[in-house]
């Protein structure tokens, strides 16, 4: 999906294990770019009270989370590796050539995760100013991701669902040209064509819809309250949690796909 790739988040892990002084409290950092959430708590196969595994904890607890649908946790992770090679780049050149070892390798990660590194010194406390990194999403969706959408537009093809398949690739288009709310709204008429087509209707009354299959039992009450939610979010102007409407097209592009699959998968065919 459209969060952050294991190896990019390795790789970010790597750096922070490998030089443990570069930030003064694994704690402090956690909480810093909001990682520090019990539902991000998962028991992996490390110890968990070790530095290794407070650290590869919650963030691979948040990037479940993240691949589940939660904005807060794609966004936690993306303020992350920003933080991370904001401090690591500190004191260093920023010329390309002249870039840690490292940055290099972590850039090609973060292109295939479909992200721009931009790194820059802000003038302020320091004779060098304080080093800035932004991710800024690039205009192709990566490949990973975009074989998703395929494999959602193929079903919605095979499914005679040409309506909503329309809407999914006109969503896309949009979204590769910067049109984030015409992007946005044709991911909302999209999976308010495939919510009408679970309940087996053609009333686009997303409300009514959502209520039905809740009351057939084809979505509990957290799944049907989600999917509300996420439709109302879909065309919403604020992009938070995300910092730029880029950065919330994807992720809205993300929560079409899982909740379209999900709903996909309720009806024999």
């Amino acid at each position: 999906m459209s969060t952050l790739s294991d190896p990019t988040l390795a790789s970010v892990l790597e750096l922070i294990y490998a030089d443990q002084s570069k930030f003064h409290s694994l704690e402090a950092l956690l909480l810093g770019v909001d990682l520090k959430r019990p539902e991000y708590q998962v028991e992996l196969w490390v110890n968990a009270d070790s530095y290794w595994g407070r650290l590869v904890g919650p963030v691979y607890g948040a990037r479940m989370a993240a691949l589940g649908g939660n904005a807060e946790a794609d966004r936690a992770l993306l303020d992350l590796v920003e933080v991370t090679v904001a401090r690591f780049l500190q004191g260093e050149s920023l010329q390309r050539k002249l870039l840690p070892a490292w940055m290099p390798r972590l850039r090609e990660a973060l292109l295939a995760d479909g992200y721009r590194v931009k790194v820059d010194r802000v003038p302020g406390e320091g004779l060098d100013g304080t080093v800035r990194c932004r991710l800024k999403p690039t205009a192709t969706l990566p490949v990973r991701f975009a074989d998703r959408v395929a494999l959602l537009e193929t079903e919605l093809e095979v499914r005679g669902q040409q309506t909503a398949l329309d809407h999914l690739r006109a969503a896309v288009k949009h979204y590769g040209r910067g049109r984030f709310p015409a992007c946005e709204k044709r991911l909302r008429a999209a999976l308010l064509q495939v919510t009408a087509y679970a309940t087996g209707t053609g009333d686009l009354d997303g409300t009514r819809n959502v209520r039905h299959l809740v009351d057939t039992g084809r979505l509990t009450i957290a799944e049907g309250t989600r999917l509300l939610h996420d439709l109302r979010a879909l065309t919403a102007a604020d992009p938070y949690p995300h910092r730029t409407r880029a950065d919330a097209g994807r992720f809205r592009i993300q929560l079409t796909l899982i909740h379209a699959t999900a709903l996909l998968a309720q009806v024999q065919h």
